[in-house]
């Protein structure tokens, strides 16, 4: 008995050394030295070299990164783009449903920081000369190396990565919103993989403290693909063309979205368009898309609409979503209207009459 506890003991002695031992080892490696091991652990300098350019799609973004460190998102569903991100030389401009806009802190550090990551293929690359340690913090059964940015900004970036394989692991902002809200996103990889001959992670998750995260899959991972000339340049969008006179407007189908219940349309027809439009919340409108005409309701806002009780009854309306819509939707409620959603693809022509 006695010694069956002593060599609980000794093995109990010798997991506590072997804990002290890593840690005081991993503490005394340079911000220079992990950062090596970091490339190396991606591949080597040369196999990362070789990349000029990587792309990859997550939910309905596209992102193209250069070798220099430019990087485009590219948002919508082919060939719809409402919304261009560029990174280039320190800027960081958006053109979001045809407004173009510099994109001001903390996202812009947040562009900027994510340009170096993809640029360097998840690695630290792109950081080498940037970052002091902090030592190695512990989460959980988890040891891993803290790196910061030794000239932090307006927004403080914290690489976590793993001690085993000194991948990236974590990623961390912290900053204030316009606003002077405190803001912190943490951006959480698991362990990479081989994909299209290139050791990424097959996803993230993105989560905004005080919010829910989302779980980020990427698809379509491509290298060295030919892009064409002045491409890290333009913000072009493409949502169609809008004709507008007094209660008339002429434009075009952005997306659909059907259910056995309801079908909703989103349009590429502004609030600008609606104001120079005359329309007001009550108005008779037609509504003419794939060959159908329907009348419809106008109300100006979504709090404006009638309750759900009268919804379900079947109404026929246009409005602007209350979550982010940044252009206005039909919206037939109380029957199958799948039919008529598989008659609209995209940049379909759709016309508003006001009666």
């Amino acid at each position: 008995m006695q010694k069956t506890r002593w060599y609980k003991f000794c093995g109990l002695v010798t997991v506590l050394v072997t804990f002290l031992v890593s840690g005081s080892v991993a503490q005394e490696l340079s911000p220079k030295e992990i950062i090596q091991r970091n490339i190396d652990a991606s591949g080597g300098r040369e196999k990362l070299s070789q990349v000029q350019n990587f792309s990859f799609i997550t939910g309905n973004t596209k992102a193209v990164a250069s070798a220099s460190g430019d990087l485009k998102l590219i948002t919508g569903k082919e060939p719809v783009i409402t919304e261009v991100i560029l990174v280039k030389g320190g800027r960081v401009r958006k053109n979001s449903f045809q407004k173009v806009t510099d994109v001001d802190e903390p996202q812009k550090t947040i562009h900027l920081t994510l340009g170096k990551l993809y640029a360097g293929l998840f690695s630290l690359l792109k950081f080498e000369g940037e970052l002091k340690s902090e030592g190695v913090k512990s989460y959980g059964p988890e040891r891993l190396y803290h790196l910061t940015l030794a000239k932090p900004g307006a927004v403080r970036v914290d690489f976590y990565l793993r001690t085993d394989d000194f991948r990236l692991k974590r990623l961390v902002f912290q900053g204030s919103t316009a606003e002077g809200e405190r803001l912190e996103i943490n951006y959480d990889f698991p362990p990479f993989e081989d994909i299209e001959e290139l050791t990424i992670p097959p996803s993230w998750f993105v989560s905004q403290v005080g919010t829910r995260g989302n779980l980020l899959e990427i698809s379509a991972v491509k290298k060295n693909i030919p892009l064409p000339e002045g491409f890290f340049e333009t913000l072009e969008v493409n949502m169609g063309k809008v004709e507008v006179s007094a209660g008339h407007l002429r434009g075009n189908v952005l997306d659909t979205s059907s259910s056995r219940f309801s079908l909703t349309i989103t349009t590429n027809f502004t609030s600008k368009d609606i104001e120079t439009a005359g329309l007001r919340t009550g108005d008779q409108l037609s509504f003419v898309a794939g060959g159908e005409e329907h009348e419809l309701v106008f109300y100006s806002s979504a709090r404006e609409l009638p309750s759900r009780d009268e919804l379900a009854r079947g109404a026929r309306l246009m409005t602007i979503l209350p979550w982010g819509g940044e252009t206005y939707v039909i919206q037939f409620f109380g029957g199958d209207w799948s039919q008529m959603a598989a008659k609209l693809s995209p940049l379909a022509p759709v016309e508003i009459k006001k009666k």
